[in-house]
């Protein structure tokens, strides 16, 4: 088999980043990137944007908060069939503010959302969940799943669900903010998981904290617990939370079902000999379908460190199905800012993984949007997301989908108009970029980024102020991933054959498949993984096969190119008379010579040639065996065989012939040898 490298249907280029309304304006059924749409407002009751999540099959939906007869409710837009619902209010019912929504997307348009809502009259705050299952077009009612989460301050939820519905929540919950005996900088707090099987919540049996009387950080706008779910119903949740020395530290435990892992460390107490005594203040975890995790954060630093500045680094866990899954690999930093650290001011990074431990961590330094990959190896240098020209922070987030490939967002300002920047990387390393914006414009604020495995992603944000509040999504076409082609092993002779081929994993809804042999298609619209061909109509050959993958956005990928070898014709066997040469006899004793000599004078001058043929080489099987009889009792083998007889006279030659195809061939001739 001949590799070939991928070919891919060409898609709009876009030429570095458009103008803010150019690029808003101009939507294309092709794009990768697509249009903004602006799902509720402008309105000054929208309150903000909470959460978006996208499943492996490319269904999600994004959840926010909005102002109704003077109360907060929850409200969520489904993504169906790339398509973006108008929005339904999830905590029906309920009288009072609703507050920390969450959401998590399953495989079948499954969501689950979370939030908390605030009763009054000193009733406790509860944690209420509502979901909706595939197939269905409305949210069951809500249930509550913590019946006490104290003020409901802080809570700061991560929600998480796998492709087959068991989803993960891991949220704060603030004991007690103020005490005398509560050191400085520090709140009583829980931090809980709780588990969705799909139909029920049960929540873990303690706190996931590695000391549950340990006081907890100040809370912030970054340092909420992270929690995501891997493939096959497990998870890994991410905390920071001080040690024994009062210093906050980033732990994570891996949770299998509703067993919780042992708590392993994950940012470091020292480096190169001394101590670190500065805080760690962001986290930020991502999660491979088999586990392979990546936990990213924000170290702090003190005056005695071995650093002078704050540093962003990343920690890998290697996948749970291999040994040393239970141990990290030991930091490392992705902000290239070589010993020391960058000399910008650093933001949030964001990270993501993939099976086979490459990964990628979106980083902001000063008003750069950057992308630095690397796997459980090595750290490549950064490379610019945006085009230069952001204004301010514009801290990206990344979603990295197999083999490579990447979707990202951040915050674009430019003079005043502001928007959200959109990259989709290819496998092959092709970027496509895109500004998007609602259809007021106005400073962007809560971004959120989710995505699929597979390269495809929903983003959502908060646009515009006051009365002029929109709430604003986007979604990324990642085209069909890389697949491969099995057609029959070696040459073959039969009258039907069928080839079959991976599925070409998508986010991007349905796919179809077109069978090219010799580049000229064959079969169209397909959509099983199979195809049967009559070789009659291909013909005898070495063709080239290829099978094209077309998404429900028209764009397509093409498989490597493999080999159909198709040989029905058996050989040709020529027989001829030809003359030959007298056999030499070597020197006889006396009275042998007369008897030597007689014989010679007597021998016929012509004998028979066979000749066997399958055609051009690299177009057929090639001769496999060929077996001759002579006619006098002699036998021979060989693509080309020359017999002498002894005497002359009437002989008949037989020749059958076989070729590695199992194409036969018998040829029989009367031949006069004199």
């Amino acid at each position: 088999m001949r590799p070939f490298a991928p070919r891919r249907k060409p898609a709009l280029v876009l030429a570095s980043l458009l103008a803010l309304g150019l690029a808003a304006g101009v939507p294309t059924a092709s794009a990768t990137i697509n249009a903004a749409v602006t799902l509720d407002g402008p309105s000054a009751d929208v309150i903000g944007v909470d959460g978006v999540a996208m499943a492996e099959d490319g269904s999600g939906g994004l959840v926010y908060r909005k102002r109704v007869e003077g109360r907060t409710h929850v409200f969520v837009s489904r993504y169906v069939d790339r398509r973006w619902q108008a929005p339904q209010r999830v905590d029906a019912g309920q009288r009072f503010d609703s507050s920390w929504p969450a959401i998590g997307a399953g495989n079948g348009g499954r969501l689950v959302v979370t939030w908390i809502h605030q009763f009054g009259g000193g009733v406790q705050n509860r944690m209420y969940s509502a979901s909706l299952d595939p197939g269905a077009r409305s949210f069951q009612a809500p249930i509550a799943i913590d019946l006490d989460v104290r003020e409901g301050l802080e809570a700061a939820p991560s929600l998480s669900m796998g492709p087959g519905g068991v989803a993960y929540l891991a949220y704060r919950v603030v004991l007690q903010r103020q005490s005398p005996t509560l050191p400085p900088g520090t709140i009583d707090a829980d931090i809980r998981l709780q588990r969705y099987s799909g139909s029920f919540w049960s929540q873990l049996g303690q706190p996931v904290d590695r000391i549950q009387s340990q006081p907890q950080a100040e809370p912030t706008a970054l340092n909420g617990p992270q929690v995501r779910s891997d493939g096959n119903g497990n998870a890994v949740v991410a905390w920071i939370e001080p040690d024994d020395a009062l210093t906050p530290r980033v732990y994570a435990r891996r949770v299998f079902g509703q067993v919780l892992g042992n708590v392993l460390p994950v940012s470091p107490s020292e480096v190169d000999g001394k101590p670190l005594r500065g805080a760690a203040d962001q986290v930020a975890l991502a999660v491979a379908p088999f586990g392979e995790t990546i936990v990213g954060f924000r170290q702090q630093v003190d005056s005695q460190s071995a650093w002078t500045r704050p540093r962003l680094l990343v920690n890998m866990l290697p996948s749970s199905l291999v040994e040393g899954a239970g141990t990290f690999l030991g930091h490392r930093a992705v902000d290239g800012g070589g010993a020391d650290g960058p000399a910008g001011a650093l933001g949030a990074v964001s990270v993501s993984v993939d099976d086979s431990g490459g990964f990628d961590a979106g980083i902001s330094l000063d008003a750069q949007a950057l992308d630095v990959t690397g796997d459980e190896a090595a750290v490549n240098p950064a490379t610019r997301l945006d085009d230069g020209t952001p204004r301010s922070a514009p801290n990206p987030q990344v979603v990295r989908g197999k083999e490579g490939s990447l979707s990202a967002a951040w915050v674009v300002d430019q003079g005043g108009s502001a928007g959200v920047g959109l990259l989709e990387r290819r496998i092959d390393g092709t970027p496509f970029r895109r500004i998007v914006s609602g259809a007021r414009g106005g400073a962007v604020s809560e971004l959120r980024f989710g995505g699929s495995q597979y390269g495809s992603a929903l983003t959502a944000f908060l646009q515009g102020r006051e009365e002029g509040k929109q709430v604003v999504a986007a979604s990324i076409d990642a085209p069909p991933g890389d697949f491969m082609v099995y057609p029959p092993l070696g040459w073959t002779r039969a009258s039907e054959v069928t080839v079959s081929w991976d599925r070409a994993q998508t986010s991007s809804g349905s796919v179809t498949y077109a069978v090219q042999v010799d580049g000229e298609e064959v079969a169209t619209g397909l959509r099983a993984l199979r195809q049967t061909l009559r070789t009659a109509a291909l013909g005898d050959g070495n063709h080239e096969l290829a099978i094209v993958a077309t998404d429900a956005s028209q764009q397509t990928t093409t498989s490597l190119v493999t080999r159909l070898r198709v040989d029905r014709t058996a050989p040709v066997a020529r027989i001829a008379r030809v003359r030959v040469k007298a056999a030499p006899v070597r020197r006889a004793a006396r009275r042998g010579a007369r008897a030597s000599a007689r014989r010679r004078a007597t021998a016929p001058r012509q004998g028979v040639r066979v000749t066997v043929s399958d055609g051009v080489r690299a177009e057929s099987s090639g001769v496999a065996r060929v077996a001759i009889e002579w006619g006098d009792g002699s036998r021979g083998r060989g693509v080309r065989a020359t017999h002498r007889y002894r005497r002359a006279g009437r002989y008949s030659v037989r020749v059958t012939v076989r070729d590695k195809a199992g194409n036969r061939r018998t040829v029989v001739q009367r031949v006069v040898v004199r």
